[in-house]
């Protein structure tokens, strides 16, 4: 859980739109500056273009204009550290298209959403001081052994089975080596309608237990892939339940990304105590369920 004022959120998108400008990526009349507008009108509500998102704005415009304005700041901050001939710039100009909301999404128009789930993610592991090796969806390096993650955002929760079924397929194509390993990554926020509103504080429980009853649910309805798997390299799934919700002083936000990783066992004792070092690492950076 991350406390951000719209303010430090307002500076965390201005820095991401100066970061792509300098390595040549135009944010001119893009989902960044939407953000940027609105927040802006948050912060200054007589300044002309107030009403940014438009008089129809829904409660999923404003909570994707604050979640992802943090996100796009962390993708920032983190992709920044790469070598230049590291970075998928591809997908960076791609995360800057498409609508506000992904209910205004149409199948030519989720791609851009699909890539910044990715790069989120991406830079969350980023900041858990982990290697990122490439951006297919996401590799990165853990004790010499590479992590290739498949990631998924379905559209509603009667899709769940079928995207963690094809990322699983796409996973087994994708580990050329003995040693890889394969994680599918899940976007939770459209399953269990978490961006519908931003959740109030005065929320009967507390966010972490509020996400740990999302991750519960989760559970249950993924527990017989560990049954029906056939391939021990492919090592678990990894929910991405990502909300906010507000706190007692108005202008501050609580920005919640947490991981809970539903983890296979191998059978074999090194990769199972490998992946518990890892569960480790990441819970050093953020809660992890």
């Amino acid at each position: 859980m991350h406390f951000r004022s719209l303010g430090q959120i307002y500076v965390d998108t201005l820095r991401a739109r100066d970061w792509l400008e300098a390595i040549g990526i135009p944010t001119a009349d893009t989902r960044l500056e939407r953000i940027i507008a609105y927040i802006d009108g948050l912060l200054n509500p007589t300044v002309a273009g107030s009403e940014s998102l438009g008089a129809g704005a829904t409660p999923e415009d404003s909570y994707y204009a604050l979640s992802d304005g943090t996100g796009f700041g962390l993708i920032a901050t983190e992709l920044s550290k790469l070598p230049s001939n590291l970075l998928p710039r591809h997908a960076l100009k791609d995360i800057l298209k498409g609508p506000l909301a992904p209910s205004k999404e149409e199948p030519t128009s989720s791609d851009p959403r699909n890539k910044f789930v990715e790069l989120e993610l991406a830079a969350n592991l980023s900041s858990a001081g982990l290697q990122l090796l490439a951006f297919d969806d996401v590799k990165f390096q853990f004790e010499n052994h590479a992590y290739l993650v498949e990631c998924k955002r379905p559209s509603q929760s009667n899709r769940l089975e079928h995207n963690i079924e094809k990322a699983y397929t796409q996973l087994r194509a994708k580990l050329s080596h003995s040693s890889d390993r394969g994680i599918v990554a899940v976007a939770l926020e459209k399953v269990f309608d978490l961006d519908s509103r931003i959740q109030p504080a005065a929320l009967a429980i507390s966010p972490i237990d509020f996400a740990k009853s999302v991750a519960e649910q989760f559970r249950s309805r993924i527990l017989k892939y560990q049954a029906q798997r056939v391939d021990p390299r492919v090592i678990g799934v990894l929910a991405i339940i990502r909300f906010l919700n507000t706190e007692r002083e108005p202008d501050i936000i609580g920005s919640s990304y947490i991981l809970g990783l539903i983890k296979f066992t191998s059978g074999q004792m090194t990769d199972d105590a490998r992946l518990d070092r890892l569960i480790e690492v990441l819970r050093g950076r953020f809660q992890t369920l």
